[in-house]
């Protein structure tokens, strides 16, 4: 799935929810490069899906360059919900990481405005990611994008606490990606 952008007029603005928030999160799938040992955005379209870019960990953000997926990037903007859980697959389907939501930006043209979302990233190698099928409680159907419950959530909190943020090491592959467009 590529990132198609919605001509239709924005609709009205919405009040980004960045206090208060409840240990609870949702899962937001992308698209990983294959030619990469570590849990980046496919930049040089070798899936064939188009040149991703995001998530954009240089800005800290999802969103931040493309309106994709706007209703799950809305929809965790105005929740309660304070993390943003990257899935990605590598032979099975993989949590390699969060996003901690802190700012909610509205972004693109006066035509074509979307909604990005910054925070603090942590991303953690492969080898630590956590196998999606093993998250009780969600459906095996489940195409990457859904809510948790503080139960899952927690569940996941525990497993990344034990592993290293790898977040620079990923900042340094995605430099060295765009080297070779």
């Amino acid at each position: 799935m590529t990132c198609k952008l919605n001509t239709r007029p924005f609709e009205k603005e919405l009040q980004p929810r960045l206090t208060n928030l409840s240990e609870t999160g949702r899962i937001h799938y992308f698209y990983n490069s294959p030619k990469s040992k570590l849990p980046v955005r496919d930049i040089l379209n070798d899936r064939h899906h188009g040149s991703k870019t995001e998530p954009y960990i240089e800005k800290s953000a999802e969103n931040w360059c493309r309106r994709c997926i706007q209703m799950n990037i809305r929809g965790f903007i105005k929740s309660s919900e304070k993390y943003l859980f990257f899935m990605t697959r590598k032979e099975k389907r993989y949590i390699v990481g969060y996003l901690i939501k802190k700012r909610a930006i509205l972004r693109g043209s006066r035509q074509n405005k979307f909604y990005a979302v910054q925070g603090k990233i942590k991303l953690v190698a492969y080898r630590n990611a956590f196998p999606f099928d093993n998250l009780n409680g969600i459906g095996k159907a489940t195409r990457g994008f859904c809510k948790l419950n503080k139960t899952q959530t927690n569940c996941l909190l525990k497993h990344f606490k034990k592993h290293k943020n790898i977040y620079n090491d990923c900042l340094k592959e995605v430099r060295r990606l765009k080297l070779k467009l």
